[in-house]
């Protein structure tokens, strides 16, 4: 069992029938003896539940053992993650809002999480720009979003960085059009289980930013054409309200995670990370620029109220002074800022 792809080799610690212990928590191990017999003698099952042809092992991967049962195909998740795939179908208006764009499991065993998930046998279609745009305003005209959740977010990264121990802290602000989206694992335009080391180290359900999808799967430049523009506002994309860069982040940090569980190779994660440092510092940069704005709106407020007073002869000096110190200060804040286009 522990050369099998979906065995976290790189944390694993022990196991029992019922359980794994890994060195960032206990997760629900189940690994079944695969027959035909089994399958169909399974109970508790959700959906229409299909008989079994056959047992054929398609493949293996992170998430579990794909099997060919005939008609369908179906995915056995020995280490559930949760039930984040099985509620797009088991919720009937999710439902009827994602079927026309995703390749939904239309039944499954719930068994501390989705541990068996039957699909359709056709392969799922490829994202692109045009099928994520459909799915996210599926969502939005469904209420499916949520509103922008900065502290959920930062929390969830600061649990990573805990955990992985990266000399990289990164926490930033997110602008009000930054929506959330519930948490759609996609292999193709079909949902599959969200990564082991997510559900190990972040337990909460939380709902991720909407643009991160479309960064995570390098359409975002043509997603961007297709979406409301509220959406996809530079208020939303600059580097100063998180935007890009910083999701970029939180994907690549992720992909560390994951990496690190699976004891994959990290050498280009650790070297982007090891470059966080110093886009930080020109962020510090960026901020401290900004630091003259304050000033310059204090020296207006004074020299408006001395001028009231008639305690200054040349009102005009003053607010001149301060009015040039406070443009120069944002002009160089927007300057400095780093262009997130140049870092997709």
């Amino acid at each position: 069992m522990e050369g099998r792809p979906w065995w976290p080799k790189g944390i694993a610690l022990s196991h029992d029938d019922d359980s794994i212990t890994t060195s960032w928590g206990t997760m629900p191990l189940h690994v079944p003896d695969v027959s035909v017999e089994w399958w169909n003698n399974l109970e508790g099952t959700w959906g229409d539940w299909p008989q079994a042809k056959q047992m054929e092992l398609i493949k293996e991967t992170r998430t579990g053992m794909w099997y060919d049962i005939g008609d369908y195909k179906a995915l056995i998740v020995p280490i559930p993650t949760g039930k984040q795939t099985s509620r797009l179908w088991r919720n009937p208006q999710l439902r009827a809002a994602l079927e026309p764009h995703l390749q939904l499991p239309f039944a499954g065993l719930d068994f501390d999480g989705d541990h068996i998930l039957v699909y359709p046998k056709k392969d799922a279609a490829k994202i692109t720009a045009e099928s994520l745009a459909g799915l996210h305003k599926a969502l939005i005209q469904g209420n499916w979003n949520t509103p922008q959740d900065e502290y959920g977010w930062n929390d969830r990264l600061k649990k990573v960085e805990d955990t992985l121990k990266t000399s990289t802290l990164w926490r930033a602000p997110h602008s009000y059009n930054t929506i959330g989206i519930p948490r759609i694992e996609l292999d193709g335009m079909m949902p599959v289980p969200i990564l082991l080391s997510e559900a190990i180290l972040w337990k909460k359900d939380t709902n991720l930013p909407m643009i991160r999808q479309a960064i995570q799967h390098e359409v975002l430049l043509e997603w961007m054409k297709l979406m409301p523009s509220k959406y996809t506002g530079d208020d939303v994309m600059r580097t100063a309200t998180g935007g890009v860069v910083h999701l970029i982040y939180d994907l690549r940090l992720l992909e560390k995670a994951e990496s690190s569980a699976f004891d994959l190779d990290t050498a280009e994660l650790d070297e982007y990370l090891a470059g966080v440092d110093r886009f930080q510092a020109r962020l510090g940069n960026m901020r401290l620029m900004l630091m003259g704005s304050p000033l310059g709106i204090f020296g207006l407020v004074a020299t408006f109220m001395l001028d009231r007073a008639g305690e200054i002869s040349q009102a005009s000096i003053g607010y001149w002074t301060f009015a040039i110190i406070w443009l120069l200060s944002y002009t160089a804040y927007v300057l400095i800022e780093p262009e997130w286009r140049q870092e997709l």
